[in-house]
């Protein structure tokens, strides 16, 4: 599959096949998000792989508002990525920590791989980061980024046209202005 294939097969997947994901498959998207860039190389992102039924559950209650079948989204896997913000770079002429953007990328070269390995997948930044430091006994300077589900997908993607339509004009894209 060529990239452009894959930006356009992947979509937000919201409902999940009961059946879990292979040892080597969730392993294969695992490795995508270890060996993504970092800022400075400082690779502060850590997961959590919730793939029990009770760090599901866990995830679960962080994110309550997608909570179905004991998961998130009822997806056979959630990860909850997380950012040790004491490793990540900080620009030195205002201060701002690469943390998040390290933390996306991993997240996004994770969910892309799952598409070409046919899995589907959700990033979910709508949950509660204090139900998740609690739930999932996060240390201190380790703070709950964005959730990916993944699983068999069960939906579809939407048609080209509606998904189009949902998408930024590129003259509105280029442009910083408006």
């Amino acid at each position: 599959m060529s990239f452009t294939d894959l930006t356009r097969a992947r979509y937000s997947c919201r409902a999940y096949e009961q059946r879990d994901i292979e040892p080597e498959v969730l392993a294969t998207v695992i490795e995508a998000g270890r060996i993504a860039p970092s800022a400075h190389n400082n690779h502060p992102t850590r997961l959590v792989v919730c793939d029990t039924p009770e760090l599901r559950e866990k995830a679960a209650r962080a994110a309550h508002h997608f909570a179905q079948d004991g998961s998130v989204f009822g997806a056979p896997v959630v990860v909850l990525a997380c950012a040790r913000t004491a490793d990540a770079w900080v620009r030195r002429n205002d201060g701002m920590s690469s943390a998040l953007i390290d933390t996306s990328i991993v997240v996004d070269q994770m969910m892309m791989q799952a598409t070409e390995l046919g899995l589907g997948t959700c990033w979910v930044c709508m949950f509660d980061p204090e139900i998740a430091r609690n739930e999932f006994d996060l240390p201190e300077g380790v703070e709950p980024i964005s959730m990916l589900t993944m699983g068999y997908p069960a939906d579809t993607i939407a048609d080209p046209e509606k998904r189009e339509a949902r998408c930024i004009p590129l003259a509105q894209f280029c442009d910083v202005t408006r």
